[in-house]
């Protein structure tokens, strides 16, 4: 009786990006009939590979699979909160000390330049009203929330 055949063993080969552009449709129609998996290279990096649709274990993610995408989605949103939350501070921060020192400069102007002496100056305090109006900041504490 005959011996069953063995299964051709997969070879690997390794190719760098550039060279499988020039060369993807024959590697593609190789590929089923060598068994061949080709490895995808960028700067000597391995970064996707081309192999036979039967080592392909399947279309569904195993459960796995999935929970390690679940934890890693939740990962980088509550990384992502962090990130936010952090240039919210930063913005309120810097607001802070833009209104403070938007005070200290109509501070001056007013000692320089008093109410009624020059039309320029009070045509800017009429467009700055509604800055004019707020209470100074309190030095050393967070700015107003927005």
């Amino acid at each position: 009786m005959a011996e069953p055949a063995a299964p051709i063993p997969r070879r690997r080969i390794e190719l760098p990006l550039l060279e499988v552009r020039t060369r993807l449709i024959q590697i593609v129609r190789l590929t089923p009939v060598t068994s061949q998996v080709t490895v995808i290279t960028d700067r000597g990096r391995p970064v996707a590979a081309i192999v036979p649709v039967d080592a392909v274990r399947g279309d569904e993610p195993s459960p796995v699979q999935e929970t390690r995408t679940e934890n890693a989605a939740a990962g980088w949103m509550r990384r992502t909160e962090q990130v936010r939350e952090a240039v919210r501070r930063q913005h309120a921060m810097r607001i802070g000390e833009l209104e403070h020192a938007l005070t200290d400069a109509w501070a001056v102007l007013d000692r320089v330049v008093p109410r009624g002496s020059d039309r320029a100056a009070d045509e800017l305090r009429v467009a700055q009203r509604d800055v004019l109006a707020m209470p100074p900041p309190a030095t050393g504490s967070p700015a107003r929330p927005s």
